[in-house]
């Protein structure tokens, strides 16, 4: 649908809307209060228009992990700390929030020699093996608690794992589905399928996931039912082997296994720059 600024044109259109304007002011307000946001025109106070999609991007900010770990698979974030769980030596390293290392790490190896996917929970840690198809649970200081539990009846290659604040969430490889279990490994029996072929890393940001594809190099929005939202953005330009993703509480980390490089992209609002049409294109934002 379109309409053109000057015609006497009028829509019902929602927030989200990507319209035609013939305009080419980055910001456009209708008579009836309607807010339109230019195309290539891109807003990252996102409480301007809270009610408007956001997508990512990167924010020419990194570290690399490569003085630690040469294959690093996934990350994760305490609220102070970033963790990065190396499967070249099998251990997690703690950085600070400007990634520097802080000379602090615990191995996994004597759990799985193929561990591919971290989380933290408040108190503990929550690591997915690959080669045994289990969830391991460490102390904040690295130390097996003695508790794990088995994914092999929902998916024989785990990937990543999030924690949604009472659940835990593991992504498989083998049947491209997020699983979903409590603290004692109990499966829920509530899954969703992922956007991609290869479902890597995982996390759940206080309202949706957001999930890696290490083939395609894109990261997937859903919402809190496992839903689908359309939205996504590319992590190619920066990585071509996408594994892990954390949230900050403002920001997504990608962690990348071939540049060994951690990758920041914050949170922004708008669409690309289309004028095919005649008019350039705009996205209602309030």
């Amino acid at each position: 649908m379109a309409i053109t600024l000057g015609g006497g044109g009028g829509s019902a259109s929602q927030i989200n809307e990507v319209v035609s304007l013939q305009d080419t002011a980055d910001i456009v307000t209708l008579a009836d209060g309607r807010v339109y946001l230019k195309g290539g025109i891109y807003e990252t106070d996102l409480t301007v228009y809270p009610n408007a999609d956001s997508t990512f991007y990167y924010a020419s900010e990194s570290f690399s992990v490569s003085s630690q770990d040469t294959a690093p698979y996934d990350i994760t974030w305490d609220g102070t700390y970033f963790w990065v769980l190396g499967g070249t030596n099998k251990t997690v390293y703690k950085y600070n929030a400007s990634g520097t290392y802080q000379n602090v790490s615990f191995s996994v190896n004597s759990q799985d020699s193929s561990s591919t996917g971290i989380t933290w929970d408040g108190t503990y840690f929550w690591v997915a093996g690959n080669t045994t198809n289990s969830v391991y649970k460490y102390n904040a200081s690295g130390t097996y608690q003695n508790v794990s539990f088995s994914v092999a009846s929902q998916d024989a290659s785990p990937q990543g794992i999030t924690w949604d604040g009472s659940h835990l969430w593991v992504t498989g490889d083998n049947s491209d589905t997020v699983y979903k279990y409590n603290t004692s490994g109990t499966y829920q029996n509530v899954s969703f399928s992922s956007q991609s072929n290869y479902a890597q890393g995982i996390v759940w940001n206080g309202s949706h996931f957001w999930t890696v594809d290490r083939i395609s190099d894109a990261a997937f929005k859903y919402t809190a039912a496992g839903v689908y939202t359309g939205t996504s953005f590319a992590l190619n330009g920066q990585e071509v082997n996408s594994m892990g993703i954390t949230w900050d509480g403002s920001h997504l980390w990608v962690v990348g296994y071939t540049a060994d490089t951690v990758f920041k992209y914050e949170p922004r609002i708008g669409v690309a720059s289309d004028t095919s049409f005649g008019a350039q294109n705009y996205v209602r934002v309030a």
